[in-house]
């Protein structure tokens, strides 16, 4: 703990600081804080400063300069200080830089508008970011560099176009009305763009902006999983029936939202089972009928060699298949390219007629540039969430010293290895001394090569190199994801018309794109794209919500606001967007949001346990669309006690469950009836915590999660069954434990794997049991019932074999009047009766 608050204390103290430098002549700058205009500008340097009261259309100034000075009170006020956000006109007799300290306000950021008026404006981006030269919207924007040239944002101008805007560079802004910029929105504010050319160009920018350099050779290309064409192995040998029995009451894919279906590694249509085996590479498909009679072998299976299947579809006898094909790069520092490129990573829809399972045809294949992140699937149309990391490759010159490092390549330093180094610490205790093994005794040259920083250059047959960064020539580039359906050409996957950037060009330049397609003609449709990562995803039946935290904002940087972007798409015909909204803090996972009727409910959690001025605040925000803004209309509070979190969140209409924890378990239930005042309406603490919540009915909720003694610490799974009958006194009806601390069930994070009837009210969950005894492992399939309000154990399911590469998926079904379980490890599978 005190080296984690020393690191605090570094990282404030350089942050309560700045500078900036002052080019000789005339410039315009901004500060980015309130100054003292003449404690900060008193010195020989400056010759003249000036200000532009927006206000008041009128100027004010400020000279060291005796006789500036009195030529300044003549006809002007003097300048005195100026707002974080105005700029200022200086001439400097030389370079110099300008040190400054931050405010250190304790109440609300500083740095989070910028206020217009009518008419000419001085003013400056306070805050560490780089926007747009549409940032300002309509208004007339003037730049002038430190070259002493003029740009403008208006291309019927004769004079160069902005490039970008970034922190402490002054600008005129000429605005047509009063207004308040609030930053951070304007800055995420999503821009289309009339032309392929213009979208490629910002692409550009924001690479340039953000680039770093990576060494790396491509190695012919890079090293690849072979892209195989998935195919049908028919041979059923000791396969079974391929006319079979349907099962009963089967379990599915448990899911957030009735009529939103979710992929998952595991599908049947209630007489055929079509299981992802990743470890081998393929989908092996079986029946219901086969496995209860034991028979396990595949009636069939399709080859998924060299791909890792991520997610499976099953409606209207389409088996829709979601892969990826990644490739590697080997690094080598003896190599001229610098930025490795990304996008030999693919992934693959592959949908499948198996109306006959004798006879499976692949309808149709497309092969999508990116990385998989999310999808849906709502009345026939899959929705597929990837990702692309547009990327440009360059070539720099080599610069060859002549210093002392061309002499001294590591590979030619020798050393003599052996004894021990005594040091001591100013972090350990009583300034004890402790003795490492020292490795080698290094000569003169080992030194000379450290003392003159010679590891920054690389070495051949010439001597020490290294790369000049200042000159570049593109030598490839690859800026957009494509698609490429049934083997044709590939084109691109976004549109011009449905791509959308936001004003802030210094964050990652990946893009998230939406593409829609139909399982019944294997078609691609439409998509939509913004560039932008996103990392938790939800779907109602009308509309899909993507969160994104590019937007963390750095106000003074005293404040720092944790926040999460919420974009708003429409499942309609054109994956329309909607609008985009803000609330503080992160979500946990999908079930943070639920939306019913107009509007979205979403929880999150500010701050962490750790922070020095603070802890956690846990909230619950009702949001609604409005102008294309997603925007807050209520905030419930102050949720946990102090320093916890949320550990799971679950909507069900107008109810809310919302758990919090850091040494003990409280349950909160919600009214959300009224979305402008949702109320806390009931509170039950208990040991452990819940990571899963799963409305039973109205009067009960099952949960998993842990148990935990009385210091937080996390022991055995849990299943717990809550009585809500009365809602505002939540009462722990039974609970059921598992195992130990060492037990794991991927149903802890991922509501995939449980398994749920609500006919019976049986569930089941796959987990695995480590012996510290002879240190193995159990695959199990514990199945329970819920009756009336116990939690009855039915059965476990054990598995001698498993394939640590894949997880297992579990289900519960009636077949021939006999109620089975089963669980499905990869080509692993193990059915019994449990009735």
């Amino acid at each position: 703990m005190r080296i984690i608050a020393v690191l605090l204390l570094a990282v404030s103290f350089i942050y309560a600081n700045g500078s900036l430098d002052i080019k000789k002549g005339w410039q315009l700058i901004g500060v980015s804080t309130t100054v003292d205009i003449e404690q900060s500008f008193n010195n020989k340097n400056v010759e003249i400063v000036w200000g532009y009261d927006a206000s008041t259309q009128s100027w004010s100034g400020y000279s060291p300069n005796d006789s500036k000075s009195a030529i300044i009170t003549q006809s002007y006020s003097t300048l005195t200080t100026l707002k974080p956000f105005q700029a200022l006109w200086i001439f400097s007799n030389d370079d110099w830089t300008l040190e400054y300290t931050q405010a250190s306000s304790t109440e609300t950021p500083i740095n989070s508008t910028i206020m217009l008026y009518e008419g000419w404006n001085l003013v400056s981006i306070p805050q560490n970011t780089i926007v747009s030269d549409k940032f300002f919207g309509e208004a007339i924007v003037w730049k002038y560099s430190e070259d002493q040239e003029w740009s403008v944002n208006n291309n019927s101008l004769n004079f160069p176009t902005i490039d970008a805007i970034k922190q402490s560079e002054g600008l005129w802004v000429k605005s047509s009305e009063t207004k308040t910029i609030n930053i951070d929105k304007q800055s995420s504010k999503l821009q289309t763009f009339d032309s392929r050319d213009n979208m490629l160009a910002y692409i550009r920018k924001m690479l340039e902006i953000n680039r770093s350099y990576y060494m790396y050779t491509t190695n012919d290309g890079g090293i690849s999983f072979p892209e195989d064409t998935a195919a049908v192995d028919d041979s059923n040998e000791d396969g079974g029936s391929t006319t079979s029995t349907g099962a009963d009451d089967a379990t599915s894919t448990n899911l957030q939202e009735e009529g939103v279906d979710e992929g998952d590694i595991l599908k049947h249509d209630s007489t055929y089972i079509y299981s992802a085996d990743n470890t081998n590479g393929k989908i092996i498909v079986t029946s219901f009928e086969n496995i209860t009679k034991k028979i396990y072998t595949p009636i069939t299976s399709l080859d998924f060699s060299g791909k890792y299947i991520k997610s499976m579809y099953l409606q209207n006898s389409r088996l829709s298949v979601i892969s990826s094909n990644n490739s590697y790069y080997l690094y080598d520092y003896a190599k001229e390219y610098i930025k490795p490129s990304q996008n030999n990573n693919s992934l693959e829809l592959s949908i499948y007629d198996v109306s006959d399972v004798n006879n499976i045809t692949q309808i149709s294949t497309h092969t999508i540039d990116g990385y998989y992140k999310d999808s849906r699937l709502i009345d026939g149309n899959l929705y597929l969430i990837s990702e692309f990391a547009p990327d440009v490759e360059y070539e720099y010159l080599k610069i060859y010293t002549d210093t002392i490092c061309s002499t001294l390549s590591m590979d030619e330093i020798g050393a003599t290895c052996n004894g021990y180094s005594t040091i001591s610490s100013e972090y350990l205790e009583d300034d004890a001394e402790v003795n490492y093994e020292k490795s080698c005794e290094y000569g003169e040259d080992y030194t000379l090569y450290y003392e003159n920083n010679c590891y920054q250059y690389s070495y051949d047959d010439k001597g020490a190199w290294k790369y000049d960064y200042t000159s570049a020539s593109v030598v490839g580039e690859n800026l957009v994801p494509t698609i490429s359906s049934n083997s044709q050409s590939p084109h691109d996957l976004v549109d011009v018309k449905s791509f959308y950037a936001p004003m802030k060009l210094n964050q990652s330049a990946n893009i998230t794109t939406i593409s829609r397609f139909s399982i019944d003609s294997g078609e691609y449709k439409v998509s939509s794209s913004f560039l932008g990562n996103t990392h938790t995803h939800y779907a109602s039946l009308n509309s899909l919500y993507l969160v994104s935290s590019e937007y963390p904002l750095y106000y003074d940087y005293a404040h720092y606001k944790e926040q999460q972007m919420i974009y708003k798409f429409s499942f309609d015909g054109n994956l329309s967007y909607i609008g985009r909204g803000f609330v503080e803090g992160r979500m946990l996972n999908q079930f943070s949001m639920s939306e019913k009727d107009d509007y979205l409910r979403v929880a999150t959690t500010s701050g962490w346990s750790w922070w020095a001025d603070g802890g956690t605040n846990n909230s619950v925000y009702t949001m609604t669309v409005k102008d294309e803004e997603l925007s807050v209309e209520a905030e419930l509070e102050g949720l946990g006690h102090e320093n916890e979190t949320i550990k799971a969140v679950r909507f069900m209409g107008d109810r809310g469950f919302v758990v919090t924890f850091e040494q003990t378990d409280p349950l909160y239930t919600l009214d959300l009836s009224d979305p402008k005042e949702p109320k806390v309406i009931g509170e039950l603490s208990i040991p452990g915590f819940s990571s899963y919540l799963h409305i039973v009915d109205e009067n009960r909720v099952l949960s998993i999660g842990r148990n935990a003694d009385e210091n937080g610490r996390s022991l055995e799974l849990q299943f717990q069954l809550f009585d809500i009958s009365d809602y505002a006194n939540p009462v722990l009806a039974d609970k059921v434990q598992i195992g130990d601390e060492y037990s794991y069930s991927e149903a802890e994070y991922n509501h995939k794997a449980f398994s749920y009837r609500s006919n019976d009210l049986m569930f089941g969950v796959p987990y695995r049991t480590y012996s510290r005894t002879d240190y193995s492992n159990s695959e199990n399939f514990g199945l329970y019932k819920i009756d009336d309000l116990t939690l009855q154990p039915v059965h476990t399911i054990t598995s001698s074999s498993s394939d640590w590469g894949d997880v297992g998926r579990g289900l519960i079904f009636d077949l021939n009047s006999t109620t089975y379980g089963a669980l499905l490890k990869g080509s692993n599978i193990v059915c019994e009766d449990i009735k």
